[in-house]
């Protein structure tokens, strides 16, 4: 893997290894019927945010690289010496249908395929490995519910070659998308992806990716929890920074305040909230 930067990006060249000639034909895909506009998908999805209890959330918000921003983000703080620092942070990506998450959709449906096909393999060999070898498990969990296991350390081959060609699946699908550029800003713990529901199955995703299905009525259901990536502090910083600033805008619209020539504020008339909203 080769690591190229320019002024305002990450790069990244990966070798791409899968032959488009080898892979199967897309099963015919029952169409997804969505009314939602994009705005009533980042509601949605800002509706969603709320419900994790935050301490801050912004809408647009940039990321490291300055020209990509997310749709949503999110913080929560902790206190350390007197100071408060960002615990973790959180951004939902939103997508109104299959052709937005994959722009060259036609040449990564059979793609997905076979990557959604990997990882049931995956997990098939994964409950092998519990069975045949049990001293993988990790012993300081609570709760088995909660429990995990140390599948890179087995010694069953079929799985290491598995993970290997879900990587390189992975490389082919997200080499230089949106949503790689994102994750590898590492200023996001948490990555999201918000979609109608039965847009996208979670094993289309990247690893890390959680996906989050919005129904018709704005509900939303969890169809995957998203990995924790654990992000470097100053970078969960620089998020919690773009999060204030872009609240700047939406604060001053609210109590009726717009700058003028030279910054000099112009203050218009609030706007009136809806009837029946909450003061």
């Amino acid at each position: 893997m080769k690591k190229k930067k320019s002024e305002d990006q990450l790069v990244l060249d990966f070798n791409n290894e899968v032959e488009l000639s080898e892979v199967k034909p897309v099963e015919k895909r029952k169409p997804v019927n969505s009314s939602l506009q994009p705005l009533e998908l980042k509601r949605a999805a800002l509706g969603w945010v709320v419900t994790q209890k935050p301490d801050a959330v912004g809408v647009k918000v940039p990321t490291r690289i300055s020209k990509y921003c997310a749709d949503v983000a999110a913080f929560w703080s902790v206190g350390r010496r007197g100071k408060l620092l960002p615990k973790k942070t959180l951004i939902v990506e939103t997508r109104n249908n299959r052709k937005e998450c994959w722009p060259d959709c036609s040449k990564h449906e059979g793609l997905l395929v076979k990557l959604k096909e990997a990882k049931e393999l995956k997990r098939a060999i994964e409950a092998k490995i519990r069975k045949e070898e049990p001293a993988l498990k990790d012993t300081d969990n609570l709760f088995n519910e909660y429990e995990s296991w140390r599948y890179k350390e087995s010694r069953n081959k079929e799985y290491h070659k598995c993970l290997k060609e879900i990587d390189k699946l992975e490389r082919a699908v997200y080499n230089g998308s949106f949503f790689e550029q994102l994750r590898r800003a590492e200023v996001a713990d948490y990555l999201y992806l918000a979609v109608p529901e039965g847009t996208v199955h979670s094993d289309e995703l990247a690893d890390s990716w959680g996906l989050i299905y919005i129904k018709p009525d704005l509900s939303t259901e969890l169809v995957k929890a998203a990995e924790f990536w654990d992000c470097p502090v100053e970078k969960k910083i620089h998020l919690a920074q773009n999060i204030a600033i872009t609240c700047r805008k939406s604060l001053l619209f609210s109590l009726g305040i717009r700058e003028g020539a030279g910054g000099k504020p112009v203050f218009t008339p609030i706007p009136h909230r809806r009837r029946g909203s909450v003061k």
